[in-house]
């Protein structure tokens, strides 16, 4: 297949439900030789901040001489962005090469199952895309891989891997509840199959319910003769937040570090990274130097997350769609702007807790743009104004976003402009200020 072929292949296969497991993804990689098994891997779970907390610590192990894979979803305009090694997407030609190597051991076990009678599951989406990368990672001989979980933790297709040489679980709330529970205990517990027998462990530090997640994810640790670490928060400061990333004081090193990365929330991801290279380096001769971690989170950058778009007038892009990421970037954007009223360009899917999210951001908001997400899933953009006009501010919706983001900066050229609420927006908004060079 060529490249258009091969996105055309994982587009059309089938979005029915699948049994829970890792019978597919084990049973795929087998035919393709377990390539996985040649690999080293970071497995990182969570609700929020997993994404960012991935894309650090790759820059921090490229810094430090790994040759590094990462692998993360969504994306948000290509799906060569899900794997990168050293900081580079896989090329169209090698996501071509690797999904036709795929879409043929599927073709195999499928045949093989029609010989013997037996009914044949096949693969979802995500599993191709996983056993794809793994298949890439170990043809580019990475050092290591970051490795980022696409939804809960114990039935991840990403879960299937071996050679772990840590786990992370960044901060928890509640998303995915039809799949991963309505309870953080079932939560937490979805997000805490990721750790493996004797596998040194990283907690973030949570929220609301940390009590109960740290009871979980303490008590999955004992039964799998696991190590739990805790970042150190003892001596942590902020120095300086702006528009151009942050300055911070932290035990982790005795001069301030930067960190490329804004938003209030991206510090505390910062901190659970710095206690993952800290267990790291305990158990691998300390191959992660003090630069390469300072450089790492110097250079580090992570598209959608708090990013500035445009500094005249100020145009920030988040991915938060959920309360609790919509709650960070809220408190983010009181911190650097404090009293000042926010210019919202927002669209949301129906099924998510649109009353939580319009409450936090109501908080700070001087008025709404709707816009309606590319999904099946998507409130529609005049039913979102409607409500958020019902609850006594001014909202206008668009169909587009090249019109929504023109208004925006017509008319409200002098204020603080952040678009967020659902990562299918993110990609458009962000090719738009790429395509005009604004």
């Amino acid at each position: 297949m060529n490249y258009s072929e091969s996105i055309n292949y994982i587009n059309e296969i089938p979005w029915t439900m699948r049994n829970p497991g890792l019978h597919r993804i084990k049973e795929l990689l087998e035919k393709l030789g377990r390539p996985d098994r040649e690999l080293k891997f970071i497995h990182v779970a969570g609700t929020n901040g997993k994404g960012s907390v991935c894309a650090m610590l790759a820059s921090v192990f490229k810094e430090a001489g790994f040759n590094t894979g990462l692998f993360t979803s969504p994306h948000l305009v290509k799906y060569n962005e899900r794997m990168k090694v050293n900081g580079e997407d896989i090329s169209d030609t090698e996501l071509a090469e690797c999904i036709t190597e795929v879409a043929e051991a599927v073709t195999e076990l499928s045949e093989e199952a029609d010989l013997s009678g037996e009914e044949y599951e096949s693969p979802s989406e995500f599993e191709i895309l996983t056993a794809a990368g793994l298949l890439w990672f170990k043809k580019k001989q990475c050092d290591i891989v970051i490795l980022e979980v696409g939804l809960g933790g114990e039935f991840d297709s990403t879960n299937v891997i071996d050679n772990k040489e840590l786990a992370i679980i960044t901060p928890l709330g509640y998303e995915h509840t039809a799949i991963l529970g309505n309870t953080m205990e079932e939560i937490a517990g979805a997000k805490a199959g990721i750790i493996s027998e004797g596998c040194n462990v990283v907690l973030a530090l949570q929220g609301e319910e940390s009590v109960v997640i740290k009871k979980v994810v303490g008590d999955k640790c004992l039964l799998k003769n696991a190590e739990l670490h805790i970042p150190d928060i003892t001596g942590f400061k902020v120095l300086s937040s702006g528009l151009d990333g942050q300055v911070f004081e932290s035990a982790y090193s005795a001069e301030p570090l930067r960190l490329n990365l804004m938003g209030e929330y991206q510090l505390l991801n910062a901190l659970t990274v710095l206690e993952a290279v800290k267990v790291y380096n305990e158990s691998n001769d300390y191959s992660v130097s003090e630069d390469a971690v300072r450089f790492g989170l110097e250079k580090v950058t992570w598209g959608a997350r708090f990013e500035v778009l445009s500094k005249e007038p100020v145009f920030i892009l988040d991915g938060a769609h959920n309360p609790h990421g919509i709650n960070a970037a809220v408190k983010s954007l009181k911190a650097l702007f404090g009293d000042k009223k926010i210019v919202y360009i927002v669209g949301m899917l129906g099924d998510k807790n649109i009353d939580a999210m319009l409450n936090s951001l109501y908080s700070n908001a001087k008025c709404f743009i709707t816009l309606t997400p590319g999904s099946e899933r998507a409130l529609k953009n005049d039913s979102l104004a409607e409500r958020i006009r019902e609850d006594g501010f001014e909202a206008v919706s668009f169909d587009g976003i090249p019109d929504a983001i023109g208004y925006a900066l017509k008319n409200y050229d002098s204020e603080v402009i952040c678009s967020l609420g659902s990562l299918y927006l993110a990609g458009e908004v962000r090719s738009y200020f790429t395509a005009f060079n604004t």
